[in-house]
């Protein structure tokens, strides 16, 4: 999914590029007309004030969405399971989902570490657009 963002900040190699909500979202309401506009931090150096295309890898995107909600969840879920068979005091049981959930998470940093590197997550520029030359070019 190529996204056009204009560039916003710029520093030590590291850009905020300011994206509006897509056009497709604003009938969703899933997000309960939260902010029109999204930041995300990339590498690069463009200068501010211009506009960019980049490049969000769809499969990507879903991936990250799985692991990021649905692993927590079930780690939850699995740990709540758990502590029923272990433990009668509820208490237990729910600091038992407490404790996988947490492990989720833990699980999800060390996914983070390795795949930083990659770059497989990372959206990246695909055209730095001309001076003059907005979003609907």
């Amino acid at each position: 999914m190529i996204r056009t963002g204009k560039v916003v900040s710029a520093q030590d190699g590291v850009m905020e590029v300011c994206f509006a909500r897509p056009e497709m979202c604003a009938h969703c309401g899933q997000c309960a007309g939260q902010k029109e506009e999204t930041l995300v931090k990339l590498p690069g150096s463009v200068p501010v004030g211009r506009w960019i295309d980049v490049d969000m890898p769809e499969g990507q995107v879903l991936k990250a969405s799985v692991l990021a909600y649905v692993m927590p969840l079930l780690m939850l879920l699995g740990g709540l399971a758990l502590g029923s068979v272990l433990f009668e005091k509820e208490a237990l049981r729910a600091l038992t989902g407490i404790l996988f959930m947490g492990g989720a998470w833990l699980i999800l940093r060390l996914i983070e570490k390795k795949m930083r590197g990659k770059n497989a997550w990372q959206p990246r520029i695909v055209r730095v657009r001309g001076e003059g030359e907005g979003p609907e070019a």
